[in-house]
């Protein structure tokens, strides 16, 4: 369903003259309140233009007509681009249907602007129809589910494998007589590389399950971050035409500028605002070194032009927006630190006379195809902060966050303003809330949790969003997604099942990074809102020198937004001891500040002993990173602000800028993962816990650790050294002892059956169901879904074992999934099965067990059409019987 307000935007668009909201609201048939609401969005946007009189027209702004990039204004085209792009033509020009080719490039060099201009300078030489296809897929999205990966781009028979409903066209069908971009192509896996140079041989490909050939001319253009290595050789020898494109460090300072030029231009003509920079900033755009190259220089034009937006906005005597030093973040300005290495270099890009670079609004642009950062939202979000808290505060508003947003952060204050919406009816289609619901009661089915309506109306809002951006080709990427993947491996599996019903009833293909999003959205009450910490770890910044500490604190203050930290400036005068009595005096003064410990950041020398003089003189613990720049001060704050640990700061901190502060390398963590026990002497209760959990745990895995927790500023300093060689992966203890994260379990729950089970499942194995899938996909026939299939079978098992409180290893329950998941393929193959000896027998003497068992392996009997006899549930029942933990359960 089209969004209202791109109707009224094309109406605009279709009409050169100047209209009223009253206008356009007869023509659209739509309310003229909600019209001028549009309107007004729009001129916000920068896409409208509004005309004061009376009554009040809109036009649409000139610089929206399009101009799509080509290779004749593409920057660099004749120099660093002139061979990629002489060999691209000849690859497009190539009788009789162009040659295949592969892009090669780092992240960020323009892989995907290229191959669009490959696409468009085929249409231009009227080797592709005006209206030929030009379908872009990312190999990634799907590189972790070959099926669906292969499916999206070959097509799917219906009942090819588990979960194809329906028969649906591939990529391949979609690109007939076009041109098929992808993506990230060394994520093919090998088997997929086989089919697709099949078709590259003979023009011919098969769907998913389809015995039957279909025809296709199709030009495939690869992108890929890897080296030809990466490919199976014969694959290679398939796509002759292979081209790369150069890093941004390797092309000239002109280019550089050129391309600095041109996105600022967009800028101001995007805000119809005259833009300048300063001649020191444009010189560091210049020289410092954007590890993303072009995507990376982009983003970081953008944050400065979004805090000069943001000035522009607060300030009634700028009529510009003005870039200068001071707005650069701290990766730009160390650009100023090789001005001058290259000195004579810059004297032809620079006019000595002036000392701004002006950009003017109302030049023509050009649309760059598949730029995720040619939107308003960074400027609209502005705006919107601006006018909901007002223009004096200005400090409250956090464009890190805004360009390069804490993901979990934003995504739970993104749902709240959703749900608090009152425009949803009209901007929710009957059809879509349908779908939702549908999705919903089907995740709340599998994952046995209850969904709100305000989550529902949450997603449903996102949903509508996601589906325009897609349809208009504007990608977003989820910068967690790993993360998300890893920590929620059950609700994203889930999350694919529903992307795929979202992509049959809108006929779209969701990218991975959405389907990160839906996962968000599915753990949504799995979020526990955290309390914000009375207590921060104190960072502590000592410097030899008269100012250097308290300048380099600032600095950090300044960027960060706060008045945290505290800093000792030493000038080479004032002798160690004096010094020390200084941070002495203030520790006691602010004493009870101080729980959570401190962080000192020093430069060389004798401040780097103070550590263990403050831990042993006044009982505090405190950690000292040594050769501290600005930046490290910058990461610790940043930390300490938001509430993380004394050992989360220093691990982090320390681990991030190993080469930068000469570290050794640190010793590799012990295999073992620890438990501590802890009572007040470190004897009695916790010997009776060492016993209960020795019988729980694999000694192999794991190892146990008896502490006293009496004096609690001791307990803690020792797990800190412990926590530095090994990973504690839970307390256990008579009194609540909660310290650096790490789980805490009450004494009492391992004296009760099913809090045992929820402790083993904190513990969890070392091997994930989702790894053990992985590993023995080979061992399985096709039609399975090998991941599916073990997933299923660990919820049949967790569910016996809760419901009969069975206390049974993990390393047990893996064992058993490998046995279910092999005894599933027999069956389906028909191949036969030990019998049990007595079954009869067996099933009257464990009836109770017996039952509950076959009943949950009902699950799979249905999903895969199919009966467990008698003898194969009889084999489950005595494993679970025989490999239960029996303990003396009494209190304590």
């Amino acid at each position: 369903m089209k969004a209202r307000k791109d109707e009224v935007l094309e109406m605009l668009l279709a009409n050169a003259t100047e209209m009223t909201a009253k206008d356009l609201a007869d023509r659209l048939g739509i309310d003229r309140t909600n019209v001028s609401r549009y309107l007004n969005e729009l001129t916000k946007a920068g896409k409208v233009k509004k005309i004061d009189g009376r009554p009040v027209k809109f036009q649409i702004m000139p610089n929206l007509s399009k101009k799509y990039i080509s290779f004749d204004n593409l920057i660099g085209r004749e120099d660093s681009l002139k061979n990629p792009i002489q060999k691209s033509k000849a690859a497009i020009l190539y009788p009789p249907r162009g040659l295949h080719t592969v892009i090669f490039g780092e992240t960020g060099t323009g892989k995907t602007m290229f191959a669009e201009c490959m696409y468009r300078f085929a249409v231009e030489a009227n080797v592709l129809a005006k209206d030929a296809p030009f379908i872009t897929f990312n190999c990634a999205d799907y590189a972790q589910n070959p099926q669906l990966l292969f499916g999206h781009i070959f097509g799917v028979k219906r009942g090819a494998f588990t979960g194809a409903e329906e028969t649906r066209a591939g990529l391949l069908e979609k690109a007939d007589g076009g041109i098929l971009f992808l993506d990230e192509i060394h994520r093919l896996p090998p088997e997929g590389q086989e089919m697709l140079f099949t078709f590259i041989d003979k023009g011919k490909f098969r769907s998913l399950g389809d015995s039957q050939e279909k025809e296709a001319s199709v030009q495939i253009i690869g992108a890929t971050t890897e080296t030809s290595s990466m490919f199976l050789s014969t694959f290679n020898r398939r796509i002759p035409m292979q081209i790369e494109l150069p890093a941004l460090a390797e092309r000239s300072l002109d280019e550089r500028l050129a391309i600095i030029k041109e996105f600022l231009q967009q800028e101001a003509n995007r805000l119809g605002q005259e833009i300048t920079i300063d001649k020191r900033s444009l010189l560091a755009f210049l020289l410092y070194h954007a590890e993303g190259n072009i995507g990376q220089l982009k983003r970081d034009l953008k944050l400065v032009c979004a805090k000069a937006f943001l000035y522009h906005q607060t300030s009634d005597n700028e009529e510009k927006l003005r870039i200068g030093e001071d707005e650069l973040p701290l990766v730009v300005q160390k650009g100023l630190l090789r001005v001058n290495e290259v000195q004579d270099m810059l004297t032809p890009f620079l006019d000595n006379k002036n000392l701004y670079l002006t950009l003017k609004p109302g030049t023509q642009e050009v649309v760059w195809g598949q730029d995720p950062s040619k939107d308003m939202e960074v400027y609209n979000s502005i705006t919107y902060k601006l006018e909901k808290l007002g223009r004096e505060n200005l400090s409250e508003i956090d464009l890190g966050e805004l360009i390069s947003k804490d993901v979990d952060k934003y995504f739970e204050t993104y749902v709240e303003e959703l749900s608090h919406t009152n425009v949803y009816q009209e901007i929710i289609s009957d059809e879509l809330w349908q779908l939702v619901n549908e999705l919903y009661d089907f995740a709340a089915e599998k994952l046995q949790r209850e969904y709100t309506e305000k989550n529902r109306f949450a997603f449903a809002l996102h949903l509508n969003s996601t589906i325009e951006r897609i349809k208009s080709e504007q990608l977003i990427t989820h910068p967690n997604l790993n993360d998300v993947r890893r920590n929620h491996s059950k609700e994203f599996q889930l999350a694919i099942e529903l992307s795929n019903r979202i992509e049959e009833v809108y006929d779209i293909m969701m990218p991975l990074d959405e389907i990160g999003f839906i996962t968000m959205f599915l753990t949504m009450d799995a979020h526990e809102i955290k309390p914000t910490m009375e207590r921060q770890v104190a960072v502590l910044v000592v410097m030899h020198g008269k100012s250097t500490a308290s300048s380099m604190l600032e600095t950090v203050q300044e960027l960060l937004g706060t008045s945290k930290g505290i800093a000792f400036n030493m000038p080479l005068t004032l002798k160690s001891e004096a010094m020390y009595g200084q941070i002495r005096s203030y520790i006691q003064q602010n004493r009870a500040e101080l729980t959570e410990g401190l962080i000192i950041l020093t430069d060389m020398g004798s401040p780097n002993n103070f550590g263990n003089l403050i831990f042993h003189e006044m009982g505090i613990r405190t950690r000292v990173i040594s050769m501290a720049s600005t930046i490290l001060v910058l990461e610790s704050l940043r930390l300490a602000i938001m509430g993380r640990s004394l050992e989360e700061i220093y691990s982090s901190v320390t681990s991030i800028f190993q080469t930068m502060l000469h570290l050794e390398e640190p010793m590799p963590k012990d295999q073992k993962k620890v438990i501590i026990v802890a009572c007040f002497t470190g004897e009695g209760v916790s010997k009776r816990l060492n016993e209960v959990v020795s019988q729980l745990v694999n000694l192999d895995e794991f190892e146990i650790i008896q502490m006293q927790s009496l004096e609690r500023e001791s307990f803690k300093h020792r797990i800190d050294q412990i926590i530095s060689q090994k990973e504690i992966v839970a307390i256990i203890g008579t009194m609540e002892l909660h310290y650096q994260k790490i789980p805490f379990i009450p004494a009492m729950n391992l004296f009760k059956k099913d809090k045992i089970i929820e402790f083993q499942d904190l513990l969890g194995s070392t091997l994930t169901v989702s790894e053990m899938s992985e590993s023995l996909m080979q061992y399985f026939s096709p039609q399975f879904d090998v991941k599916e299939l073990f997933f299923l079978i660990d919820d049949v098992l967790q569910a016996i074992r809760k419901k009969q409180e069975l206390i049974i290893e993990n390393t047990v329950l893996q064992a058993l999934n490998l046995h279910i998941a092999f005894l599933v393929e027999r069956i389906k193959k028909n191949e036969t099965r030990p019998p049990f000896e007595n079954v009869t027998a067996y099933h009257q003497q464990h009836y109770q067990l017996f039952e509950h068992v076959a009943t949950q392996l009902a699950v799979l009997e249905k999903k895969y059409a199919f009966k467990f006899s008698e003898d194969d549930i009889a084999y489950i029942v005595k494993t679970l019987e025989d490999n239960q933990i029996e303990l003396g359960l009494h209190s304590v």
